[in-house]
């Protein structure tokens, strides 16, 4: 029968994209794990290597706002130099800072442990040490000898910083004098309750020319595994690397092989550049009205930068002072701390092709955990509430499928009057379903709406940190992670199988077989999948199988 070959069709497809997700989420090379400590040390001082040194990663002062130059060669003495680490804590954030560029090395997140059941063990999202190299850099570049820049050694009066009760912010200064005898202050704001840090460079002119200087920010970051280099089709669909917006060119990601292949260059007066992983991310947040240029540049031994530059410079006159102003995020991609600090920050809660989906249903989830007080349940409403939105659909659905079972004798009749006569039997058939009025393709319906619903939930879940480590009840402590003891993965698979038993039509020997090992192959993609989504499917097969039992009893079948 042709509706039940374009279901099976349809459930195959769909089976088949799972499998193939599994085996490349598998078969791939485990991505490098970042740095993890759980508290950052007090007494070891870092100790820069000579390519860190070298690296051709200052970009070239502009000529103009219309011909921006070529990243430049600028390291003024040549010589390796050591830097002290300088540490500062607040509520949210423990940050080691170097007086070696006065740049962020590492950066801890208190409030997101690294794992549950280290609780005391904060997620560290930047590092300079390993293979999974992650730093923030930054400085004056222009015309003049002698500018601060990421590798310049700068002095501090205190080393170690701690918000007290009672603070607001707290102020980390680095200083530095130039030869030329002009001043430069790098002042580091950090807020209570805040992932966002304020930076300010003070420039006092004691020389007796102008001084004309434009700011740079950027990241340093190592080359890491992204899973969107698989498209839609990577398990994980969450994304490494660079992402740049303004209010002209939207959103847009620059992965580390587009890197490589060209520099990426682009003018702006506003937005953002920022560095991507699963479930966090670091942004430079840019003023707006300043000329600004983003720009990409891959490094030596598989390092890459992604920064701004200004392309105006900032004017200071001899015998006076004057501050040049950036801000820095460095925190979760949770959708409302990202929406309060810049226009289209939330961008980077990347819920892949399926956004226009997946959006909306994690703000209704969002909603109702607001309500409820926790995810597993707001999961389970959320579900009910989908459920009813297709109520009308799915009953069309299901009133075909008991019609298509009530019909099953009289088929299996026409099956043996034609025998192996396929053309007269599909022809007899399809004048049995217009005299009755039954639309064979009508089962299919459920199958097309829940599969894209199915994977914006299951992209939603995945991407919003919000879920990262968040319990349910009993054994289920974490919804982002697969059930330890694969109790919900072995109820959905029941009730698949309880789900197809009741709406079961009348198929040929091999599509049974295939039918029937449906819930097997199914139980077992979902033994990795994140139990937040199981829940959601089981839900929904328990809704499913409720629907078409009354239906089916309304209708006497």
């Amino acid at each position: 029968m042709e509706n039940q070959r374009i279901i099976l069709f349809v459930v195959l497809a769909f089976l088949l994209l799972m499998l193939w997700q599994q085996w490349v989420e598998y078969s791939s090379p485990p991505v490098p794990a970042p740095t993890v400590a759980s508290k950052p040390a007090q007494d070891k001082q870092p100790q820069p290597t000579d390519s860190a040194i070298q690296e051709n990663s200052i970009p070239g002062a502009p000529e103009s706002m219309a011909t921006p130059t070529s990243p430049q060669i600028s390291d003024p003495d040549n010589q390796v130099k050591t830097g002290k680490k300088v540490t500062v804590s607040t509520d949210l954030l423990t940050v080691e800072l170097n007086t070696l560029g006065a740049g962020i090395n590492k950066a801890w997140l208190l409030n997101y442990p690294v794992e549950i059941d280290q609780p005391d063990t904060p997620f560290q999202l930047m590092t300079d040490e390993g293979a999974d190299i992650f730093t923030a850099q930054g400085g004056l570049i222009g015309h003049r000898s002698a500018m601060p820049t990421h590798k310049t050694l700068f002095s501090v009066a205190d080393y170690k910083h701690v918000l007290q009760d009672g603070q607001d912010s707290i102020d980390v200064d680095f200083v530095w004098n130039g030869p030329d005898g002009i001043s430069y202050k790098k002042t580091y704001t950090f807020h209570r309750d805040s992932y966002v840090v304020d930076i300010r460079y003070r420039v006092i002119n004691n020389s007796a020319t102008p001084w004309d200087g434009y700011l740079y920010n950027q990241y340093r970051r190592a080359e890491v595994a992204s899973d969107d280099a698989l498209g839609f089709m990577s398990v994980i669909p969450s994304y490494t690397g660079a992402a740049f917006f303004d209010r002209v060119n939207k959103y847009n990601k620059i992965s580390f092989s587009d890197m490589r292949d060209e520099q990426f260059s682009q003018q702006t007066d506003n937005g953002w550049v920022a560095m991507l992983q699963h479930y966090f991310v670091s942004a430079w947040l840019l003023e707006d009205g300043q000329k600004n240029e983003f720009y990409t540049r891959a490094l030596p031994g598989q390092m890459y930068t992604a920064g701004y530059k200004n392309l105006a410079p900032t004017r200071v006159a001899a015998g006076s002072s004057g501050e040049l102003k950036a801000s820095i995020y460095v925190g979760p991609k949770e959708v409302r701390l990202l929406e309060k600090e810049a226009e289209g920050l939330d961008l980077t809660v990347d819920y892949g092709w399926l956004t226009p989906v997946s959006a909306p249903l994690f703000w209704l989830l969002d909603k109702i955990h607001a309500v409820v007080g926790n995810w597993g349940w707001a999961i389970i409403i959320l579900t009910i509430l989908i459920k009813l939105a297709f109520y009308p659909l799915s009953a069309a659905s299901h009133k075909s499928m008991a019609n298509m079972r009530r019909m099953a004798p009289r088929i299996q009749t026409l099956k043996e009057r034609f025998g192996d006569d396929k053309a007269k039997l599909n022809q007899a058939m399809m004048e049995l379903y217009k005299k009755e009025k039954i639309n064979p393709l009508g089962g299919c319906l459920p199958i097309l709406i829940q599969i894209p619903v199915f994977i914006a939930l299951y992209w939603a879940l995945l991407e919003s940190v919000e879920l990262r480590q968040s319990p349910w009840i009993l054994w289920i402590d974490d919804l982002s992670q697969p059930d330890p003891f694969y109790v919900l993965p072995i109820l959905m698979g029941v009730s698949m199988l309880v789900q197809q038993m009741i709406s079961a039509v009348a198929m040929d020997p091999m599509q049974k077989k295939i039918m029937m090992a449906l819930p097997i192959m199914f139980t077992f993609f979902f033994l990795f999948f994140p139990s937040g989504l199981v829940l959601y499917w089981t839900v929904n097969n328990l809704l499913t199988i409720a629907q078409q039992w009354y239906i089916n009893k309304k209708m006497g079948v």
